[in-house]
């Protein structure tokens, strides 16, 4: 008898162990709303007018929006009102379902803004939301930039006469189905970039890389009941955050901080909202210690910005509230939205210019690479709200900022990379990402670089299905001879600077750290440099 009690217990537990882990589908968060006081005071809600499904006179929303299993637009009405708007602004409007579907065979709905189909001249801009589908806000954002165009065709011409834009607004339909975070198959879309584990994430990326913007707009939502320094939440309505990798352009990097980045705080402040930086946190006692968005590629920000486009994440604060503060949450996406477009439209000549002109640097360049970068801390102040009264305070934190990282481990630009032909998988993920790839049809004789791995650290649990694979390298030089069909990634290309992260080992986002190709100490790396 104490036996089997004993195995009960031990199936029981390893049930609700089960049942904390992920799940197919439905993947909800906990709840946990703001207290009134705390709504009422740090987060009323706006007197506004928004022009997307959710703020319809009619609009109707399932059970679980109110709970927090269920988003506020369904896909069906997100559809209708897609088409509807590109109907009735047709000459400047037109809508479209991206030629693939998600893992389930949901279709991708988008529409494309544009006055003339002559559009070399103008600054293409790429706007999605709903990467993550339990972060409403986001795709509502862009729903409402939609309703405001509808609701004023002079004001969007306005925007047209400089810009061309794709609004996708539901990049993870599943998740969004599901109201989880993740895709059908639970993984992170946003963690996808340099591996490429995902057909979908692959589907997007080529559609991406078709387009070519000059712009990138990403569109989330953040944790809003995270604690610091015991009583203390965000305050921020909206967070932000430019594409940090040290491999974009320094004057597209600049564009970034210095024209759009106070652009699109102000956009937030003159609707009496709140902006900050993107930050997570590494510490929340205090004092409290905070980590401004990364530069690592993974990350749909990163990945699209060394593109050389100017890419920002958008953050408005709302995961584990359900739908409260909903509109609030809505306008801070609009309004950051706007910080970009319509600084976009006033400076269309210098954007354009700016882009352009870095990319013919970029193909030219024959400055070294940024393999690693660090940052340090110091010391400022960040807007909180403290739970007990609902009053929007400033409290000190250690802030790490990437505006710009340190670079710590440079290598030479080689003239470019030879894969062989046994490798073609990375080769194909190189053209995902919108890489030249030429095949080699005489095959490659000749001396080149080569890493040796002089150290390797694995992770000690999965990270996106991937044991994490740490490295140290020395560069030796040997002669090489690889059969025809093998590969050739040449540095003096726009998009080299996807090459350099997944083809460098010690990259913290490389083929080698996610074990896509598997290296142990005293190995010899098999992709190889050109110099």
């Amino acid at each position: 008898m104490i036996r089997k009690m004993a195995t009960f217990t031990a199936l029981l537990f390893a049930a609700t162990a089960l049942a904390q882990g992920t799940k197919y589908g439905e993947n909800h968060v906990v709840v946990g709303f703001d207290e009134q006081i705390v709504e009422q005071r740090a987060f009323p809600a706006p007197n506004i007018t928004l022009y997307s499904p959710a703020f319809a006179p009619n609009a109707s929303f399932a059970p679980g929006w109110t709970e927090g299993s269920e988003g506020a637009t369904s896909q069906a009405d997100l559809d209708a009102f897609l088409q509807s708007f590109a109907q009735k602004n047709a000459a400047w409007a037109s809508y479209g379902n991206a030629d693939f579907l998600s893992e389930e065979g949901k279709f991708f709905p988008y529409v494309r803004l544009a006055r003339s189909s002559n559009s070399t001249s103008k600054v293409r801009i790429w706007l999605q939301g709903s990467v993550h589908g339990n972060e409403p806000a986001g795709d509502e954002a862009t729903l409402a930039l939609l309703g405001a165009m509808d609701a004023d065709p002079t004001w969007a011409a306005g925007f047209l006469e400089k810009l061309e834009l794709i609004v996708l607004p539901r990049y993870n339909p599943d998740g969004n189905s599901y109201f989880q975070r993740t895709l059908a198959t639970n993984f992170d879309p946003n963690r996808d970039h340099t591996k490429l584990a995902r057909q979908q994430t692959r589907d997007i990326k080529k559609w991406f890389s078709t387009f070519n913007p000059h712009i990138a707009i990403d569109m989330h939502e953040y944790g809003a009941r995270s604690r610091y320094a015991g009583n203390y939440s965000n305050a921020a309505d909206g967070m932000y955050s430019a594409a940090k990798n040290l491999n974009i352009h320094p004057a597209i990097r600049e564009l970034s901080e210095t024209v759009f980045a106070p652009a699109i705080g102000a956009s937030m402040e003159s609707k009496g909202l709140r902006g900050e930086p993107y930050m997570t946190a590494s510490r929340s006692a205090s004092p409290v210690r905070l980590d401004e968005a990364g530069t690592d590629a993974k990350i749909g920000r990163n990945a699209m910005g060394l593109t050389q486009s100017v890419t920002f994440l958008f953050e408005t604060r709302g995961i584990g509230i359900a739908n409260q503060s909903f509109r609030r949450r809505t306008l801070a996406g609009l309004q950051m939205i706007l910080g970009v477009l319509e600084t976009a439209r006033d400076q269309a000549d210098h954007v354009y210019n700016t882009i352009e002109g870095a990319i013919e640097e970029v193909i030219a360049s024959e400055k070294p690479i940024v393999v690693t970068d660090y940052t340090t801390y110091s010391n400022r102040t960040w807007t909180m709200v403290d739970r007990r009264n609902g009053d929007v305070v400033q409290i000190p934190v250690e802030f790490a900022s990437t505006t710009p990282a340190t670079a710590n481990r440079t290598v030479v630009r080689p003239e470019g990379y030879i894969i062989p032909r046994a490798w073609h998988d990375l080769a194909e993920r190189l053209r995902v990402s919108g890489l030249e790839v030429e095949t080699l049809l005489e095959g490659f004789k000749g001396e080149v670089e080569v890493y040796n791995i002089t150290s390797s650290s694995l992770g000690r649990s999965y990270y996106e299905g991937a044991i994490l694979n740490t490295v140290t390298t020395e560069t030796l030089t040997q002669d090489v001879i690889l059969p025809s069909g093998s590969f050739f990634v040449k540095s003096a290309q726009k998009n080299a600077g996807l090459a350099f992260v997944a083809l460098e080992p010690e990259n913290i986002d490389s083929y080698v750290s996610f074990g896509i190709v598997p290296m142990e100490v005293g190995d010899l790396y098999p992709v190889f440099r050109k110099i």
